[in-house]
């Protein structure tokens, strides 16, 4: 265990950095990853890249006493190099339930010696989330991922996307396949969603949401034709964040106006 003075934090996930704040944490994180984006004031922090391209040399470059994000941090070799210079590496199991985000800051409380404002915390989000009345629906939604015009994914199961739009009360518009896929045209008339759910920045990459209507065989969709798109936050929409009850309300409310 540390205490909160001696620490230099990297945090490499913008779920933990969030967690980070709301313990009151800030003061020790010395550097960021780019999905790092809530509370505003963490993206003036320095940053070391995505959480899956770091550098051992971007990390270390901060000399944090510890280094802390999830599972899927990589690629695996800075993880390593990392654990070979004596540098602390604590990644939590990146899952996707509805109780994710208070396991994940019950663990960084124990981690960071604040289990007292980690269980205050865990014990609001577990209120929110058992405040919650989310109504199935038959709402078929299509998750779209891109960074420009040229590739472009869907969500399969097994996948943060898949998870939030199950539990948040639609059905996934694909489920023959797990993980993330190229879009093809086909595959986008098959699924015929009645909504395309995307994160901000990456309608943004794609070229807005003009662009998106002008994708070959959206418009033999429902959501080509009525034009139905939500746009949410990356991080709130793929988090698994102590926000993720105020998302779900917020997605579930989409999902019945439009069913």
């Amino acid at each position: 265990m540390f205490s909160e003075k001696q620490e230099r934090i990297v945090s490499v996930n913008g779920s933990i950095t969030e967690i980070l704040y709301a313990l009151q944490l800030q003061e020790s994180i010395v550097a960021v990853d780019s999905t790092s984006t809530y509370p505003k004031m963490a993206s003036t922090l320095p940053n070391v890249g995505y959480q899956r391209t770091l550098t051992t040399e971007g990390i270390l470059n901060f000399k944090p006493s510890m280094v802390i994000g999830l599972e899927t941090a990589g690629p695996k070799q800075t993880i390593q190099n990392l654990k070979d210079a004596r540098i602390p590496v604590y990644l939590l199991e990146d899952d996707y339930n509805v109780t994710t985000p208070i396991k994940r800051v019950l663990e960084v409380g124990k981690l960071l010696q604040k289990q007292k404002e980690a269980t205050i915390l865990a014990k609001q989000i577990e209120k929110e989330i058992q405040a919650l009345q989310i109504k199935k629906t038959n709402v078929k939604v299509l998750f779209l991922y891109s960074r420009n015009p040229s590739s472009i994914f869907i969500s399969g199961r097994d996948t943060a996307a898949h998870a939030m739009i199950e539990l948040s009360g639609a059905k996934n518009a694909v489920t023959e396949f797990s993980d993330y896929k190229p879009l093809t045209n086909e595959a986008l008339v098959k699924a015929n969603p009645d909504i395309i759910l995307m994160p901000e920045k990456s309608a943004e990459g794609f070229g807005g949401v003009n662009a998106i209507w002008q994708m070959n065989g959206i418009e033999f969709t429902r959501a080509g034709k009525e034009k139905n798109i939500v746009l949410v936050d990356d991080l709130l929409l793929l988090g698994f964040g102590p926000r993720l009850p105020q998302v779900l309300k917020t997605l579930n409310e989409k999902w019945k106006q439009i069913e």
